[in-house]
């Protein structure tokens, strides 16, 4: 297993990468899927970050919260499967790892929950925010911003990518992958 204190620097890399990337972006999905990538060398480049533009709130509607979009787009590049009809799967041991790696998925997204008290951008940002914006709207995006919501939105994206790092670093079997990946991720 990495040493704590190795897990816990990359775990607050990763969450304060995501952080950074919401202020900048202002893009809470686009945030926390390419401080994964970055961290862990997922793939997927700039097309899979693109495909995740429109993805906050699930475009500006209030309903998923794109940091769980991000972290769970994240996953999928780290254990999801890369055929539509891939024959693994259709055998005991690849159906083992399908639901392995969906009970991953289902873990993410019910530790956020847990922290934020539902995974829907109109239940957590007026909690961060003291109200609720239709960003849809020029001036009410304008005022979310003016409030200081680039940055106090940051917040979910840091907890996301922590989250879906966490459970990507206790997805490698054994002492020797996981000392592997760590010298990876220090070069």
């Amino acid at each position: 297993m990495l040493s704590e204190g190795s897990k816990e620097e990359i775990l607050d890399r990763v969450a304060k990468r995501a952080g950074d990337y919401e202020e900048l972006s202002i893009n809470c999905a686009q945030g926390t899927l390419a401080a994964l990538q970055e961290e862990f060398n997922l793939g997927g480049g700039k097309d899979i970050l693109k495909a995740v533009t429109f993805m906050p709130g699930l475009v500006s509607r209030k309903e998923t919260c794109g940091a769980v979009i991000g972290g769970l787009t994240a996953l999928g590049l780290a254990f999801g499967r890369d055929k539509l009809d891939d024959p693994d799967y259709r055998t005991p041991e690849g159906m083992e790892q399908y639901w392995k790696n969906k009970k991953r998925a289902w873990r993410f997204c019910e530790e956020f929950r847990k922290e934020f008290g539902s995974a829907m951008c109109g239940d957590i940002r007026p909690k961060i925010m003291g109200r609720e914006y239709n960003t849809m709207d020029p001036e009410e995006l304008k005022q979310f911003l003016e409030d200081g919501g680039a940055k106090k939105c940051r917040v979910p994206p840091e907890k996301a990518a922590q989250i879906a790092a966490e459970i990507i670093l206790e997805s490698h079997i054994g002492k020797h992958q996981q000392r592997r990946l760590l010298r990876f991720l220090k070069k």
